[in-house]
């Protein structure tokens, strides 16, 4: 037979409080960051959305925090438009922009313009009339302009391509 005699003397008994207190406290500051980490992704995402849509451009803001650093990356998504072809102007506006407003350093700014198809088109990809995508931004017309226009490949041998190099050099 087994007997087990514990006695709780002052000493082991503050040891047991002082392990639960700081396991608490551990505990606490685990959920505060992750609240904190909450709180900041939101705070990014808000401004990303509020800054494209007082511009009249509704877009889909995904936000996250990149392991083992401190930085955030943010993910945009919107309809191919001509006035975002040179995006990284937004983006170093954005950067400064979110850093001043909540105090968060955004590493880097990826963007993504999905390109809708119509079914039409995508049915009957011969005829030529269907096919014209009908869109009030100048990107897509500029775009369908460009590939109605007529390109020849054929082969030509190395000799006629190094002599019409040539007579492109010389005057």
């Amino acid at each position: 037979m087994f007997t087990l005699t514990v006695s709780l003397d002052s000493v082991a008994l503050y040891i047991v409080a002082a392990d639960v207190i700081a396991l608490l406290s551990y505990i606490l500051f685990v959920f505060n960051q992750k609240r904190n980490l909450e709180k900041s992704i939101k705070k990014i995402t808000d401004f990303v959305t509020e800054y494209f849509l007082n511009t009249g451009v509704e877009v889909q803001v995904t936000s996250f925090r990149v392991p083992q650093s401190k930085h955030f990356v943010t993910l945009i998504e919107s309809a191919p438009l001509k006035r975002f072809r040179f995006s990284n102007v937004l983006e170093s506006n954005l950067v400064t922009h979110i850093f001043n407003i909540s105090g968060n350093v955004v590493e880097k700014i990826y963007w993504r313009f999905p390109v809708q198809f119509q079914n039409e088109a995508l049915l009957d990809g011969v005829d030529e009339e269907k096919n014209i995508i009908k869109s009030d931004d100048e990107y897509f017309s500029e775009m369908h302009n460009l590939t109605k226009a007529e390109y020849s490949v054929s082969e030509v041998p190395w000799a006629e391509y190094e002599n019409s190099q040539k007579s492109k050099v010389t005057p």
